[in-house]
């Protein structure tokens, strides 16, 4: 008899984007904009937004996904399209993302 596989841990994904000079407020909705329907995906098991209170121009991404497939289908949603075209006029710089799993 086979031992039942352990189920697989949740897919993490950290994401840090800082908007150019006079676009913080431009990034912050275009970030607002992706929330509810990233949380209404049914792989989607947390999605929040966060921006930092000593440089209000930097924003955090904390998002858990079923698996990293699931995640990984997320971008091909219209609404993460979107937001990934508006992003090279609102970024400082190329955002950061970390990829983990919970230990």
């Amino acid at each position: 008899m086979s031992e039942p596989s352990a189920p697989s841990k949740p897919h993490t994904v950290v994401v840090v984007l800082e908007a150019k000079p006079g676009k913080e407020s431009q990034l912050k909705q275009a970030l607002v904009d992706v929330i509810e329907p990233s949380r209404a995906e049914n792989t989607c098991l947390e999605y929040r937004l966060h921006q930092d209170i000593t440089n209000p121009a930097q924003f955090v991404l904390y998002e858990n996904w079923e698996n990293q497939q699931k995640h990984q289908q997320q971008f091909t949603k219209p609404y993460v399209t979107t937001l990934a075209n508006k992003l090279e006029n609102l970024l400082a710089k190329p955002y950061q993302a970390i990829f983990a799993e919970e230990i």
